[in-house]
């Protein structure tokens, strides 16, 4: 036998022999889960740091049990270790797509968190891709809003809200990304109606208070900057804001009692030591509440934790919110077509149906963007994408391997450098994978 025979049979016996290591025995399994388990009961009482330990000691006696892979990565998002979550999600993903939706998303927050916000974008969009649920949308226009894209911002928070009407924040966020956008009376009334959702929000009435700087509707902004320093005394922007407004309308004497409040609040941060850094907000208040994602699988024997989309209603910290504030603009107002009520998305024959699911004949071409399994809020993401691209948007039902699939087609072309030229344009926003289609080829 010559070495060169011999290498490659000992390679391969080291190769085999590993994997075969690699593989857990019944029993390790089952201990494994059972000390995952604990950890669960650890992370539902936000003991983070004793469920990390026992997800530790879970994924030491079964090395590829991705699901204590993924809840790890929940555990040290809590406790702030972002690059060792980052590389628990990525672990997650190769030894098991089915929780890549999942794991995406969270990658995505621990990438925002440590301040990744271009990949944390790449993340989110993947997650959407996979399941477009409303928080992945915010979550997304959130890391575009830190990098001053506000109008892809503001599209991803208007899909967030027709998604969930009832997420309160989006208010607040889309209010914001239309005044730096410039488009103040549209800023107030989103604003405005962030303020009656949350009553007690200081940067609500902040920034309602600049909004009405900037359209010279300076007595208002005073109103809404008093408010905002009764909630946050310390909040130096808003002295220098009413300053302004104060002087807009002539009264010098107390705009200059706020410039020098405000100097005050500088000098003081300059001189305290230590430097107080902000406390970053846990990702649970803003998003999903881990303590209670780690409780929707207790005494379970499903393989994988619900979808983000199955568990919102149960888990967001805010979940008992207010009801829209009736006052909005008419491009944020949710359509409510008795179609939706009538007709049964999962019953659709093989077709193609518009947003109102009447079924259509489509011809020429059109760009693919997305394709899901999962039919929750498929009608109002259309409904969304429609506006957003001012093009009609065509559901398409067809079976692949026994399995029905949606696709979310945009736009509907007479020739193909038409439609060509729209997928570039699309390729160049959130959609960096769609791709063209010929109606007829797909009846």
């Amino acid at each position: 036998m010559s070495f060169k025979i011999s290498l490659i049979l000992l390679l391969f016996y080291f190769f085999f022999s590993h994997l075969s290591s690699a593989q857990p025995s019944e029993e390790d399994v089952n201990l494994s889960r059972k000390i995952f388990n604990n950890g669960v009961q650890y992370g539902i009482n936000e003991e983070y740091a004793e469920a990390l330990e026992k997800f530790n000691k879970a994924i030491e006696i079964n090395p590829i049990y991705a699901k204590a892979f993924l809840y790890r990565g929940l555990a040290k998002t809590e406790l702030s270790d972002y690059e060792g979550a980052i590389k628990d999600f990525t672990i997650t993903i190769e030894l098991d797509p089915g929780y890549s939706d999942q794991a995406h998303y969270f990658r995505g927050l621990a990438k925002f968190e440590k301040g990744d916000y271009n990949e944390a974008i790449q993340d989110l969009s993947i997650a959407i891709r996979l399941n477009p649920d409303f928080i992945s949308f915010f979550q997304r226009g959130k890391a575009y809003f830190t990098i001053k894209e506000y109008g892809r911002a503001l599209q991803d928070f208007d899909i967030s809200y027709r998604l969930n009407p009832g997420f309160k924040k989006t208010y607040l966020y889309r209010g914001k990304s239309l005044y730096y956008i410039g488009q103040y009376e549209s800023a107030i009334e989103g604003l405005d109606s962030a303020k009656q959702a949350m009553p007690n929000n200081p940067t609500a009435f902040y920034y309602s208070g600049l909004a009405r700087i900037a359209i010279l509707n300076s007595y208002a902004a005073i109103q809404d900057l008093n408010r905002c320093l009764e909630l946050s005394p310390g909040h130096r922007d808003a002295y220098l804001a009413r300053a302004e407004a104060r002087k807009n309308t002539g009264n010098h004497e107390e705009a200059q009692n706020d410039l020098e409040k405000a100097d005050e609040l500088l000098s003081l941060a300059k001189t305290t030591e230590p430097e107080k850094k902000p406390t970053k907000q846990k990702i649970a208040t803003e998003t999903l509440d881990i303590a209670a994602f780690f409780s929707s699988d207790k005494g379970t024997t499903q393989t994988k934790p619900s979808t983000i989309n199955d568990i919102e209603k149960d888990i967001l910290t805010e979940k008992h919110v207010a009801e829209p504030a009736t006052k909005k603009d008419e491009h944020f107002e949710p359509e409510t077509s008795p179609d939706k009520t009538i007709i049964d998305i999962n019953e659709l024959a093989s077709g193609f149906y518009n947003k109102k699911l009447t079924n259509v004949v489509p011809k020429g071409f059109g760009v693919q963007v997305a394709s899901y399994a999962n039919t929750d809020k498929l009608q109002n993401l259309a409904d969304a994408y429609e506006e957003q691209f001012e093009k009609t948007v065509f559901i398409n039902v067809s079976h692949i391997n026994g399995q029905k699939i949606y696709r979310i087609i945009i736009g509907q072309f007479e020739n193909r450098a038409n439609a060509e030229s729209f997928r570039d344009n699309l390729r160049k926003s959130h959609f960096s994978d769609c791709f063209l289609v010929v109606f007829d080829r797909l009846y």
